[in-house]
């Protein structure tokens, strides 16, 4: 991946006219045809190399280069050259101010024409020495951006031992204002592009499926062959077991990829509401309705509908659902017309459909429906040995999100992990994981950090948990987590806030404010 380049400058331009010269016909035909070129590519490196070769034949030079300030040095370094010397000039820099001519157009922010070098104290001798190259004569112009310079585009020894005159000036000029817009234009691409991977590979890390247990991968293999098809798949396992993620791997291997991944929860959303969730409604369909409303089948629509927790829809819902699969269409709330969507749904269950056909819970018809191509996520107490590798995988992903850095596990907090059921499963691992990395002060999460199940501090966390008011049990939360903090350092106010991401100031009002006594530490 090409390193990012950096080319604003902070130097103010000149609001003062710079004089710029008639051009004719031929140099206005010459100076479309550079446009054309700049607009061709939006590779950096490429555009640069246009617009050192279009500065070097619009003003008929022997050489030319492009200048950028280094911020770090307080210098100008050679971004690109062209002529004999440019593989010399790579890691040359030059002077701002009076010391240099580039760094005099780029203070100053205006064109300067030196006509005969050794007649200007201006300029720097340095760079033929370094080069061997045989300079005569100089035209500089800043290269503009808002307002400010970012750059310095020099030209080099007119042909024929001519003079540079102001119709080069205006040219360089006209050459340098479109350069610099097409530059940044090609540094946002590069940052946008830059952000998009970033961005992608967060997401990666995020929706990966982590383990190397036989039945988890024979999982796995199946959703991949049905990916490419759009046969309904039903993904049976306890809660927690990654069904979900499964889910998000098939629309992520389909050929909808790049259509919408809409997900409900079916046991989250209340029965009166679940239809018009679905379904959407029309505008007056109930009190409330005040304009239309489109449901999740129809924002799924070129995509994949992912329905959790089927198995908790109501029986007048599964009717609706069933007549969606059998005639691939459905009506909004209120509505009449008939709709048409171009989805493919998953459904997920951690219930026995069976059983519940058989207590006249779930319409037997539905079932058929959805159970088309099964696949069953086998519980993490089934693949212990995977725990190693998704603790690992949790770590890295709460690194994205955070700037703590926290290496790994100790062997001790490991093994605390792996001497235990899982009843939440992954969900559960993920959690625990999560307030270990709260919890660690070093790089390296400990034995201590890890709490599950039931330890120690079980009546404290029943009691945490315990129905209260919302105030009431935020306030239980703060004084519990914050005599945790204090107790794990000993007392030690600085520790405790640095651990706590806070000023050490706002954690003395906290402790007053949640009544906490030196004693009680």
């Amino acid at each position: 991946m090409r390193p990012k380049r950096s080319f604003m400058l902070k130097r103010k331009i000149s609001k003062e006219p710079s004089g710029v010269a008639a051009i004719g016909v031929e140099e206005l035909r010459r100076l479309v045809e550079v446009t054309g070129r700049l607009l061709s590519t939006i590779d950096f490196d490429r555009l640069l190399e246009i617009i050192l070769e279009s500065a070097k034949s619009l003003t008929r030079s022997e050489a030319s280069s492009l200048l950028l300030l280094d911020e770090k040095v307080g210098k100008l370094r050679f971004a690109v050259a062209t002529g004999e010397a440019k593989d010399s000039l790579a890691s040359l820099y030059v002077p701002l101010g009076e010391e240099s001519i580039a760094g005099y157009v780029a203070i100053h922010g205006k064109p300067l024409v030196v006509n005969d070098v050794k007649k200007d104290g201006r300029w720097y001798s340095g760079i033929d020495e370094a080069t061997s190259f045989h300079t005569r004569s100089i035209l500089g112009v800043p290269l503009p951006l808002e307002d400010r310079t970012v750059g310095v585009i020099e030209v080099l020894n007119k042909e024929g031992g001519a003079i540079f005159v102001e119709e080069d000036i205006s040219l360089l000029e006209l050459l340098a204002r479109q350069a610099a817009q097409v530059l940044r234009n090609a540094q946002e691409y590069l940052d946008l592009a830059a952000s998009k991977r970033v961005i992608e590979a967060a997401q990666e890390l995020r929706y990966k499926i982590v383990g190397r247990d036989v039945k988890l991968l024979e999982g796995v293999k199946l959703a991949k062959k049905v990916a490419a098809s759009n046969t309904t798949v039903m993904l049976t396992g306890e809660s927690g077991t990654g069904k979900e993620l499964l889910a998000r791997y098939i629309h992520l291997h389909s050929p909808r990829k790049n259509g919408p991944f809409v997900v409900v929860n079916c046991a989250a959303i209340p029965t009166t509401l679940i239809e018009s969730e679905l379904f959407g409604y029309e505008k007056g369909a109930f009190t409330g309705a005040v304009a239309r409303k489109e449901g999740k089948f129809e924002q799924a629509h070129k995509g994949t509908l992912f329905l959790d927790e089927i198995g908790d829809l109501g029986l007048e819902t599964q009717v609706k659902l069933l007549r969606f699969f059998e005639e691939k269409e459905f009506e909004r709330l209120g509505g009449k017309d008939r709709i048409n969507v171009d989805i493919r749904v998953i459904t997920a269950t951690n219930q026995d459909l069976p059983e519940m056909i058989k207590a006249k819970k779930f319409r037997e018809d539905l079932y058929y429906r959805i159970n088309v191509f099964p696949i069953d996520l086998i519980p993490l107490r089934a693949r212990l040995g995977d725990i190693p590798l998704l603790a690992d995988h949790f770590i890295k992903l709460f690194n994205t999100e955070t700037t703590k850095g926290i290496e790994k596990l100790e062997e001790t907090a490991l093994a605390k992990l792996k001497d235990y059921e899982w009843p939440g499963n992954i969900r559960e691992l993920r959690n625990v994981v999560e307030r270990a990395f709260v919890l660690a002060s070093e790089e390296v999460i400990s034995a201590e950090d890890i709490v599950i199940g039931k330890g120690p501090e079980s009546e404290e966390k029943e009691s945490l948990y315990a129905e209260r008011p919302w105030m009431d049990a935020v306030h239980n939360f703060k004084l519990s987590y914050l005599m945790y903090t204090l107790k794990k350092t000993r007392g030690n106010h600085k520790q405790a806030a640095d651990m706590l991401s806070i000023q050490p100031s706002y954690l003395s009002r906290l402790k007053k404010e949640l009544g906490i006594d030196k004693e009680e530490i």
